[in-house]
């Protein structure tokens, strides 16, 4: 039987990764419903903090690295909570989740919670289990090779096509991924990424096809196993360029991606949230990469376009059940500020080859020097090529080129009504004052953690 929701009861939701864009899209969507929000974090800059519906923080231990202490301190603050007249929901944002759905009994009449069982995302998660999974039930993926050792890589790789996608098996955001040329290249990135993160098991990564297409994000909220609501969308920039986070996207009609990843998350069992990585080519049938068993970097994408996942699994959590989406507008662009910024700054040093023209001017007027005797002419030869290297006339072409495909975007951080967030920025300026770059993994793990990634 479905619970009626009471609107005298009072709602509180306990949000964590407070830091990201994430965060601050569900603490946004939920407060606009009523719902009171608690955020918390173990970094003590958060965006999330300064929004106008977070209406207390909190700070945890670092759950990759004191996992029971930050289950500890989650049990505290919803415990704080709790009352007869209050519904309590824990809902963590990253990768926390998984910690959390391995200790869920410990919120049982604390805090409701609509999170996949631990196996399930164990199962999807994992890549390698992942692949598994998608060759047995017949869903088609780019060639992949589970990788045990070193030794099997060698003898993998010798058949197969390169470039390829060498990722560690357990990984997020980008995190132990790497695009290589070679089989000696490959090896050499699995040695680096055994000792970096210390790899033992028996499937430590996989060796995947590099396939043609563009790259699709199918996210997915299921009720037990029943889909209760589906959207998509694709990167057009991107920050590193290529090959990093969403600086601006757009949402798209993909009904024949969504079918794929309703029919994993269906054989799955699913509950809750999940959002799955495919490439298309808009001919052949769409091949799933893999799945981020959470929410996903585009969650204020998905927000603007009329699908509300954080109240939605709110409710699911609350109710038990929850209804179907209705449809939203896909039609709508949203950008990343901070990105975005960055991209221009990334196409600002990159638009010309400054180092290069330079030299060829020094070479140049060397050799200038020594074979003519109009020292003259030879300096103004020197001046003009000098000015040209410098000229920031192309730079400025590429950063105008840049806002010219965000028109029409709308800002996914500042809000009119809820302006603060925006601070949230001092973080990611903090990471790349500090390291002169910005990567997945730095903004996931904290700045102090990539000392040893330059």
């Amino acid at each position: 039987m479905r619970k009626t929701h009471s609107s005298k009861r009072r709602e509180v939701c306990v949000v964590t990764f407070g830091r990201s864009w994430n965060a601050v899209a569900a603490t946004r969507a939920l407060g606009a419903k009523g719902v009171e929000v608690i955020t918390g974090d173990n970094l003590p800059i958060t965006a999330s903090n300064f929004s106008f519906h977070s209406k207390g923080f909190f700070s945890y231990p670092d759950p990759d690295k004191h996992p029971r202490e930050f289950i500890e301190q989650l049990v505290k603050v919803c415990r704080k909570h709790a009352r007869d007249d209050t519904d309590v929901v824990l809902m963590p944002i990253h990768t926390d989740s998984f910690i959390v759905s391995e200790n869920i009994s410990r919120f049982d009449g604390i805090a409701k919670l609509a999170l996949p069982p631990y196996d399930k995302i164990k199962l999807l998660g994992n890549k390698a289990s992942l692949a598994r999974f998608c060759a047995e039930k017949g869903i088609n993926t780019p060639m992949t090779k589970v990788i045990k050792d070193i030794e099997q890589l060698r003898k993998e790789a010798e058949n197969f096509s390169f470039p390829a996608f060498l990722k560690i098996t357990d990984s997020n955001a980008a995190i132990g991924l790497h695009k290589v040329k070679s089989p000696d290249e490959a090896v050499s990135k699995l040695e680096e990424d055994i000792r970096r993160f210390k790899l033992k098991g028996k499937d430590i990564a996989i060796l995947q096809e590099a396939v043609p297409g563009e790259d699709f994000c199918a996210t997915f909220l299921f009720d037990h196993g029943e889909r209760r609501a589906s959207m998509t969308y694709h990167n057009i920039l991107d920050y590193p360029k290529k090959t990093g986070m969403g600086a601006l996207r757009e949402t798209v009609d993909a009904t024949d991606i969504e079918a794929v990843g309703s029919r994993l998350l269906e054989m799955a069992c699913w509950h809750g949230v999940a959002e799955i990585d495919f490439r298309w080519d808009g001919v052949n049938p769409p091949l799933l990469i893999e799945v981020n068993p959470r929410f996903w970097g585009g969650l204020g994408q998905s927000i603007e376009s009329g699908w509300d996942y954080p109240y939605m699994l709110f409710r699911l959590a609350v109710d038990g059940h929850v209804a179907p989406a209705p449809p939203g507008n896909k039609q709508v662009k949203t950008f990343n500020p901070c990105l975005m910024s960055l991209l221009m700054l990334q196409e600002f040093v990159e638009a010309k080859n400054t180092r290069g023209e330079l030299g060829i001017a020094i070479k140049t007027f060397e050799k200038e020097l020594q074979s003519k005797k109009d020292h003259f002419k030879t300096l103004d030869n020197f001046s003009d090529m000098l000015s040209a290297a410098l000229n920031p006339l192309d730079r400025l072409k590429a950063v105008k080129s840049v806002l010219d495909t965000n028109k029409g975007a709308v800002n996914e951080l500042f809000k009119k009504r809820d302006p603060l967030p925006l601070l949230g920025l001092l973080y990611p300026l903090a990471v790349f004052l500090k390291h002169g770059k910005i990567t997945p993994e730095m903004l996931v793990t904290g700045a102090g953690k990539s000392d040893d990634s330059n």
